[in-house]
């Protein structure tokens, strides 16, 4: 009598979990989810992807900077004035790339390329101080 009760209870307590996950649970993550609750509002939604704007002219204007910093290159370097393509991350950062042509021996000038991702922190483009470089990366 008590292990017939046991396995009566037993299945309706599956079969509850069951209706409460399907019937509550699942339709309130769902609706959680797709809320805007998780997303950062900006005031400023571009499109992610290949881009090029005056936003990126500067971006690629402060890669060259860094990148001359960062990299002790010859006097006859010559950094691709500009040339460049440039990717939209979101959150106003960019994956900029560019060329340099390097003096290489008996070969003459090598063209190279270089990376540099960057985001724009402030208000003003032209400032330096607007703008945060996350990594450069060049293949001497």
């Amino acid at each position: 009598m008590f292990r017939k009760n046991s396995v009566l209870f037993l299945i309706l307590f599956i079969v509850g979990l069951y209706l409460v996950t399907n019937k509550a649970v699942i339709p309130f993550v769902t609706k959680v989810v797709e809320s805007d609750l998780f997303f950062e509002k900006s005031d400023e939604d571009e499109e992610l992807g290949s881009i090029k704007n005056d936003r990126t002219d500067f971006a690629f204007t402060h890669c060259k900077s860094a990148f001359k910093e960062d990299y002790e290159l010859t006097d006859k370097a010559e950094l691709s004035p500009d040339q460049y393509e440039a990717w939209a991350l979101g959150n106003k950062t960019y994956l900029v790339r560019s060329t340099v042509r390097v003096p290489e021996g008996d070969q003459g000038m090598v063209e190279k390329k270089f990376a540099c991702k960057i985001q724009f922190t402030g208000n003003d483009g032209a400032d330096p101080s607007s703008w945060k470089i996350a990594g450069i990366d060049f293949n001497e």
